[in-house]
């Protein structure tokens, strides 16, 4: 512990990176909480496997079509100001919502829409916050800099399903919508006014879509980059479905409560939050690379391996695993991106790490038919297995 806080203790009294760090603090309870929340609203009103997987589906849908050029965007103009745009715009969405609730108007069609805009929210926020605390670390304090948030990511994802499940089975939908607005005007309080230059100011306008694919032609041919595009898009193949799914497998196979499914979802957290002290502290960066794939295969296999369990405790146990997992690979997808990419379109190839999150849809979609017809353990455990030989061929062929 007393290593991990010699590395970051210096970015901790930088008050604007400390801005930053609370603002995606904030803004990741919100989304678990949503994520969970809406799941289950979905579930107890169509009682659908696919109509949840939908809704999951269509939120991350725009971090494919727009995750490159929002990052590329990011590159060009003040990403605190677009960070801020984009809480205000979080606001009106759940604010809108909650008075459709209110009224007794709001229907699943209307969830499908908030789920889109907020997904289009999300394709710009991953990599103009990840891409602004880079700019405010620098170079040599990137590793610990994602630490450090992925650390507060991995808290978030304890305390969003424990607060979520708490809410909507308390204070309902209406009054979940009316806590995420105010956490989020909390956030924008945090963010406007945190220094931000764009990173190419002499680049015309008319370029924006020459340096996407400047920026692509990069990845693909910097080995490093590609093996953790390939990877990241089997990996949100086979995640997101568990996550979309985890409403339905709480209260069919495991029998639990809103609340229950959230205490079993935050696990999770505490397994990524332990995963991420020992990242910071211990891996190097000659290690980043294999701890990253074996990270990954970790969090296959413990899908694998919950899609046979029936118990309560035992699922908890897995999902611990599944979070050191998942903090080893959000950590250092991260890290190897900004460290191998030019500065000045760092943006712009996280934007690209963000539209290989947004194949995720097809995952979801994938899951929720198979779900329908196979049942949800079997849906899980061919995901898991078609992931885990999926990640395995990636690290042979591309050297």
């Amino acid at each position: 512990m007393l290593l991990i806080f010699a590395r970051t203790h210096h970015l901790l009294q930088d008050k604007h990176f400390v801005r930053v760090w609370l603002t995606g603090a904030i803004c990741n309870t919100v989304r678990w909480l949503e994520f969970l929340g809406m799941g289950m609203f979905v579930f107890q009103m169509t009682g659908s496997a696919f109509d949840v997987s939908i809704v999951a589906a269509v939120r991350l849908l725009p971090l494919f079509f727009f995750g490159p050029l929002t990052g590329a965007i990011a590159d060009r103009v003040n990403r605190s100001r677009l960070l801020a745009g984009s809480l205000i715009f979080l606001i009106a969405i759940f604010s809108t919502l909650g008075i459709l609730a209110s009224l007794g108007e709001l229907r699943l069609t209307h969830i499908n829409i908030a789920a889109f805009l907020s997904g289009l929210v999300l394709s710009g926020e991953h990599s103009v916050r990840r891409a602004l605390l880079g700019e405010i670390s620098g170079v040599k304090s990137l590793a610990a800099a994602n630490g450090l948030d992925r650390s507060t990511d991995n808290i978030t994802l304890i305390a969003g399903p424990l607060v979520g499940g708490l809410l909507f089975q308390t204070i309902g939908l209406i009054g979940t919508c009316a806590v995420v607005c105010i956490m989020l005007g909390i956030a924008l309080g945090l963010i406007v006014g945190v220094p931000s230059k764009p990173q190419m100011t002499d680049a015309p306008p008319v370029s924006l879509f020459f340096d996407i694919r400047q920026a692509l032609k990069f990845a693909l041919a910097t080995p490093a980059i590609l093996r953790v595009l390939i990877t990241t898009i089997i990996f949100n193949f086979c995640v997101w479905p568990l996550w979309a799914l985890m409403p339905i497998i709480a209260a069919t196979q495991l029998h639990l409560d809103p609340l229950w499914t959230g205490l079993l979802m935050s696990t999770t957290g505490i397994g990524s939050l332990a995963g991420a002290l020992c990242v910071i502290g211990y891996v190097r960066p000659r290690h980043y690379q294999s701890t990253f794939f074996f990270s990954s295969l970790l969090f296959l296999f413990a899908i694998a391996l919950f899609s046979v369990s029936n118990s309560l405790w035992g699922s908890c146990i897995i999902f611990f695993a599944a979070g050191l997992g998942l903090s080893g690979f959000a950590i250092l997808q991260t890290t190897i991106i900004l460290s191998v990419s030019p500065r000045h379109t760092r943006s712009t190839i996280m934007g690209v790490v963000v539209m290989c999150i947004g194949t995720s849809p097809a995952g979801i979609a994938s899951g929720g038919f198979l779900a329908d017809q196979i049942g949800v353990p079997n849906a899980l455990l061919l995901i898991a297995l078609t992931g885990l030989i999926g990640m395995c061929l990636t690290r042979i062929i591309i050297r």
